[in-house]
């Protein structure tokens, strides 16, 4: 490993804290950039996201000694407050969680486009349990202590009484396609919906009446000493002592009305809010005060440029933009959903591909967008890519679509294709190239008229990437390393020298003459001149795993899990210190590594795995420009 000159960056922000839970003793608030956890009743708190590979968490609860959270990447549990996280089993690995809920000692995990599952050892293992469960998006578990019933988006409201093997739809007066939030209490149940409406039940769902409450988008309730709570997502929070019949308002304090998530102790109500931060209603008052600022930092999945704008895509908390190399950030604009899955830039044209609401549109580099779905039968895309004037977009579930107007209109070209579950994709400029999570890379030589397997169908791949200097394919894998073909994929041979073995890789980036991947363990290599030696560039960066990277302007940008994004020189080969130049200080650097018989990569300049006088002649000849 060799030193590098990264730099946190400012941002962009984490926030959204999803869900707030109490175990009797400590307080826990998840949100797009980890798990903060209090031991004093919420007056100080910390960020505990050790051992968790994502901190996009979106739901938590408590069964025996463990507490569960949920990821976008799988379930991760606790059994030391949060000092250590572990991953709840490996069959949810990779999969998208929403939500969960604890019913007779029993975890249920409601996924995005896997259905639901649960697990009957505390986590260990996983059970799919979709029968009659049709909907791609389950948004919110609740249950009545005898029924399971799950909210959905698009999908309405569902619910089983035999442990979730069998689900019914319930629609009797529930006139909502999208429930986003439930509350089981004292006999009756409670559903609000995307369209700020609040329903109530009386018979176990049979039947709803709808509440005239005027409330705007009520995401979550929690409940303390027969007291309702409601949170809004522009309004605050409001209250109700008649079991859900009237609410009013109750904002003192309370100077942020976007609210996400509630939830309660024995003594004090917690109100989780879009910004990230925490505050705190004690029982015996009617005023909150502010219980965490925190600073999080959000997971950065995606990054790319256009013109001076460096585009950065969260998972869990939207798009943003600077104008700057990073050092401020702005929202971008009319971005619906806070899930970035994908990015790519051309010209003035921004696109984005989101986890539920599908494909975005910017036409001014990514001040703001518009949906565009015209043609399309998935919301859920993983990656772009552009083909002579086409673009392309690989779905998580429908598999490929091309536009040939800039993403005005789509169309499925899936013909040949053995999975639908596309991951990544890239093109050389005359072919496509498509990985998928189980059924390895395809490609298209027509434009998607027609797919053909070209081999590791046993991978799952992550990344592909085209590097036109050498006219070699690249394709990163979850557990298995790097490889490579320079001829379209007929054969395909490792190219993980110097990494470390049965690596995760989790993206690519090649510019120049210069390749980069990042793996899962927040490491960072460089590779020179289309070599197969990758050079670790990750020291002086911190988190796990590293998600992105991109380069603009003489810098290399790295996206961070629960990190938001680093900064660091372009290092060149010879750039002993990595600070972007070649010059008197990296010999000194050579002459020091000589001194102590200690080997560095990077100054490796004749690659004979000697550090030695010959590359300090390698050093000055480049000094000098020979």
């Amino acid at each position: 490993m060799v030193f590098a000159e990264w730099q946190q960056l400012g941002g962009p922000p984490g926030g959204q804290i999803r869900s707030i839970l109490y175990d009797g003793e400590f307080v826990y608030a998840g949100g797009s950039g980890g798990v903060l956890v209090s031991n004093n009743q919420g007056e100080l708190w910390s960020l505990r996201n050790e051992g968790l590979e994502s901190g996009d968490t979106k739901s938590i609860v408590q069964l025996g000694e463990y507490i569960f959270v949920a990821t976008d990447n799988n379930i991760f549990r606790t059994n030391n407050q949060g000092l250590l996280w572990e991953p709840s089993g490996n069959d949810l690995d990779g999969i998208y969680i929403k939500n969960l809920l604890v019913h007779n000692d029993v975890i249920f995990a409601a996924t995005y486009l896997r259905g639901m599952y649960s697990s009957t050892d505390f986590g260990n293992s996983w059970s799919s349990i979709s029968n009659g469960f049709p909907a791609k998006y389950p948004y919110y578990l609740e249950t009545d202590g005898v029924n399971i019933f799950c909210g959905t988006y698009l999908d309405g409201l569902y619910r089983s009484s035999d442990m979730g093997q069998t689900w019914t739809q319930l629609t009797n007066g529930l006139n909502a396609s999208s429930v986003i939030a439930l509350l089981s209490f004292e006999g009756k149940l409670f559903a609000s919906t995307l369209n700020s409406e609040l329903f109530i039940s009386s018979d176990a769902g049979n039947s709803w009446t709808p509440l005239n409450t005027n409330m705007s988008l009520v995401f979550d309730f929690t409940h303390l000493n027969g007291e309702l709570y409601a949170s809004s997502l522009f309004e605050g929070v409001f209250t109700s002592i008649d079991n859900g019949q009237t609410w009013t308002q109750i904002n003192n304090g309370l100077s942020e009305m976007n609210v996400r998530s509630l939830g309660a102790s024995e003594m004090a109500v917690y109100s989780g809010q879009v910004s990230g931060d925490i505050y705190k209603l004690n029982e015996e008052e009617d005023e909150w005060f502010i219980s965490s600022t925190l600073e999080i930092k959000s997971c950065v999945g995606s990054i790319s440029s256009s013109g001076s704008f460096l585009h950065a895509g969260t998972y869990g908390n939207t798009l943003f933009y600077s104008v700057n190399g990073g050092d401020t950030w702005t929202q971008s604009g009319g971005i619906a959903t806070v899930e970035i899955r994908a990015l790519i830039s051309s010209n003035q044209f921004v696109f984005v591909g989101t986890d539920m609401l599908g494909i975005y549109k910017s036409s001014d580099y990514g001040s703001t967008f518009s949906l565009r779905n015209n043609g399309l039968n998935s919301y859920w895309f993983n990656d772009f890519t552009i083909c002579e004037g086409n673009l392309f977009a690989g779905s998580g579930e429908e598999g490929i679509y091309i536009s040939a107007d800039l993403g005005e209109s789509w169309s499925s070209i899936n013909s040949g294709l053995e999975s639908l579950n596309i991951s990544s994709l890239a093109s050389d400029g005359e072919n496509v190239y498509a990985g998928t999570i189980d059924e390895g890379i395809f490609i298209t030589e027509n434009m998607g008229s027609n797919w053909t397997d070209i081999g590791l169908s046993s991978e799952y791949i992550t990344t592909i990437q085209y590097n036109e200097n050498n006219n070699t394919i690249f394709t990163g894998t979850k557990g298995n390393g790097l490889f490579k073909s320079s001829n379209q994929g007929l054969n395909w041979t490792s190219a993980s020298s110097g990494l470390p073995i049965n690596s995760y890789i989790r993206a690519l980036h090649i510019f120049d003459d210069k390749m980069l991947l990042c793996t899962n363990v927040g490491e960072i290599f460089i590779s020179y001149n289309y070599s197969n030696q990758w050079i670790n560039i990750t020291e002086n960066l911190f988190g796990t795993p590293v998600l992105s990277l991109h380069s603009l302007d003489n810098f290399i940008y790295a996206g961070v899990n629960a990190g938001g994004v680093w900064r660091c020189p372009v290092p060149e080969f010879g750039d002993a210190n990595l600070d972007g130049e070649i010059n008197i200080i990296d010999i000194v650097l050579v002459v020091d590594l000589i001194l102590s018989n200690e080997y560095s990569e990077i100054v490796d300049l004749n690659e004979d795995g000697n550090i030695n006088i010959l590359d300090i002649v390698a050093l000055v000849n480049i000094i000098l420009g020979n």
